[in-house]
C-alpha cells in the first residue's frame, strides 16, 4: 500500500510537469501573438510552475527515502521546502507581472490577434483547473503538502488564465487597451496571496507549528479511551510534529507506580493504535514517557480496588487539548 501511495505521487507530479511545459509553450505562443501583460502574466506562471514542479518532483523522491544514519526521522521535511520554494517562486513571479504591467500603462503597447490568444489561454485555463483539482485530491489523499502546494498553484493558474482571457475579451469588445494591465495586477495580487500563504505553511510545517485542530482531535479519541483504561491516571505535555506522511507523537502518560512492564506495554500499543485510527495514517511514531503515580495523583484517580490508595476520587478533569498540552498543575514539582 505504501508503496502504491509513493508511487501514485511520483505519477501525479510528473504529469504536472509534462503539462506545465505544454502550456508555456502554448502560453509564450498566446503573448508573441497578442503582446498583452495579462497573457505575459500567465505565461510567467507557467514559468514558475515548471521550476516549482521540478523542484516538488526531487522533493518527492527524497521524502519517499527510508531514514538512515544521518537522517534518523526520514526525509519528509524536504517537503516543506518544496512548498516554500515555490511559494517564493509565485511572489517573484507575480511581483514580476506587476512591473510589467505598470510599464505597459507607462509606455503602452500595441495588442493584436485577441481572438486567437484567447482561444490557446481559454484552452489552458481548463486544463490547469483540471490538473489543479486531481493534484489537490491526489495531495490529499496521500497526504502530500508538496502534491497540495501544486495544486493550489496550479488553480492559481488557472484563475490567472481566466482572467487574461477576460482582459483580451474586454479589449477585444471596447478597444480600451489599458483593460490589459489592470487586469494583469490584478491578478499578480491574486498570485502574491497565494505565495503568501504557501510560504506561511512552509515556515509553519519546519517550526513545527502546533494545528489546535490536530490537537483537539487527538485529545478527544484519548478522553473516550480513558473509561475502558482505568490504568491511565492522566496525560500531560502532548506535542507532535510531522516529516512527509509521517506523525511524530510524543507524550507523559501517568500510570500505576505498581504496574508491570508488560501492562505498560501494553497500554503503549493501545495508545499508538489510538493515534493512528485518529491521525488517519499507517505512519505514527509514538513516543510515551511513563510517568509512575504518587499519592497526590489519587483525588484523580479511577483504578479500581487500588491497595495503595490515599484518598478518594473526588475530581475528573477533562482531558480537552488545552490540557493534555500543559505541565499538570497539580504536581508540577513532582511529575514531569
Amino acid at each position: 500500500m505504501e508503496t502504491a501511495q509513493i508511487a501514485l505521487k511520483k505519477k501525479a507530479a510528473l504529469i504536472s510537469l509534462i503539462i506545465g511545459f505544454l502550456m508555456f509553450f502554448g502560453k509564450m505562443g498566446a503573448y508573441v501573438l497578442t503582446g498583452s501583460a495579462a497573457v505575459l502574466s500567465d505565461a510567467l506562471e507557467s514559468v514558475v510552475h515548471i521550476f516549482a514542479t521540478s523542484f516538488a518532483f526531487y522533493s518527492l523522491h527524497l521524502a519517499t527515502k527510508p531514514p538512515d544514519l544521518e537522517h534518523p526521522y526520514g526525509h519528509g521535511k524536504v517537503e516543506f521546502f518544496s512548498a516554500g520554494f515555490e511559494g517564493a517562486l509565485i511572489i517573484i513571479a507575480a511581483i514580476s507581472i506587476i512591473f510589467y504591467a505598470v510599464r505597459d500603462i507607462i509606455v503602452g503597447r500595441e495588442i493584436s490577434s485577441l481572438d486567437s490568444g484567447a482561444a490557446i489561454i481559454t484552452v489552458a485555463s481548463v486544463v490547469n483547473l483540471l490538473l489543479g483539482l486531481y493534484l489537490i485530491r491526489t495531495g490529499k489523499r496521500t497526504k502530500s503538502i508538496v502534491l497540495i502546494a501544486d495544486g493550489k498553484h496550479v488553480l492559481t493558474d488557472s484563475i490567472t488564465s481566466f482572467g487574461a482571457v477576460a482582459a483580451l475579451i474586454l479589449v477585444l469588445i471596447t478597444d480600451i487597451t489599458l483593460f490589459d494591465p489592470i487586469i494583469a495586477i490584478i491578478l499578480a495580487l491574486n498570485i502574491l496571496w497565494t505565495g503568501k500563504d504557501l510560504l506561511k505553511e512552509s515556515v509553519g510545517g519546519l517550526m513545527n507549528e502546533t494545528d489546535k485542530t490536530i490537537i483537539e482531535s487527538i485529545a478527544a479519541v484519548l478522553e473516550s479511551e480513558r473509561n475502558t483504561h482505568p490504568n491511565w491516571i492522566d496525560v500531560h505535555r502532548l506535542r507532535y510534529w510531522k516529516s512527509g506522511d509521517t506523525f511524530m507523537v510524543d507524550f507523559h502518560l501517568i500510570v500505576p507506580y505498581y504496574q508491570s512492564v508488560s501492562e505498560s506495554h501494553d497500554s503503549f500499543h493501545r495508545l499508538e493504535a489510538v493515534a493512528k485510527k485518529e491521525l488517519d495514517t499507517g505512519k505514527v511514531e509514538l513516543f510515551v514517557h511513563l510517568d509512575p503515580c504518587n499519592p497526590r495523583c489519587c483525588f484523580l484517580c479511577n483504578m479500581p480496588e487500588c491497595k495503595v490508595r490515599k484518598e478518594p476520587a473526588t475530581q475528573n478533569i477533562i482531558w480537552d487539548g488545552k490540557k493534555i498540552i500543559a505541565l499538570p498543575s497539580y504536581d508540577i514539582d513532582q511529575i514531569i
